[in-house]
């Protein structure tokens, strides 16, 4: 017997600050009550780049520049269903606009030798150490 898992596809990004590059972009989610990259479920018809657009300005105002693809994040979800999440390295047009989605979440400007200690899962703390050498060039 065959057992499928669901899967679940997500995109989203590593703001860097267009007015400091060692700063990026952490989302406070108040109802999850976590520090988080800001991502989101790819939705049909859409592909990872439009999904992570959509959730960047959805999530934090700003509009953004793609700077280069990253490798992805995959992890299980504490319900079981696996996650697959697509993601990219990309700079704020305007700092200015950065604001939260909704009024329970909060949005900072981090620097980056802060970042690990800051997200709130240990699976996004490793990646952000694996790819740290992406993203400090």
């Amino acid at each position: 017997m065959i057992i499928k898992t669901k899967s679940t596809q997500k995109a989203g990004a590593i703001i860097l600050s267009k007015d400091d590059q060692n700063k990026i972009a952490l989302l406070y989610r108040g109802k999850q009550n976590d520090w988080s990259f800001p991502k989101g479920h790819i939705e049909e018809g859409e592909n990872p780049t439009a999904t992570m657009r959509r959730e960047i300005k959805e999530e934090t105002g700003l509009s953004i520049i793609i700077l280069r693809e990253l490798p992805g994040i995959n992890y299980t979800h504490p319900n079981g269903g696996n996650i697959s999440t697509k993601m990219f390295l990309v700079q704020s047009e305007d700092d200015t606009l950065l604001r939260p989605e909704f009024k329970e979440d909060n949005i900072k400007w981090i620097p980056i030798n802060e970042v690990s200690s800051i997200l709130s899962y240990n699976n996004l703390k490793e990646y952000f150490k694996e790819i740290y050498h992406l993203i400090k060039k």
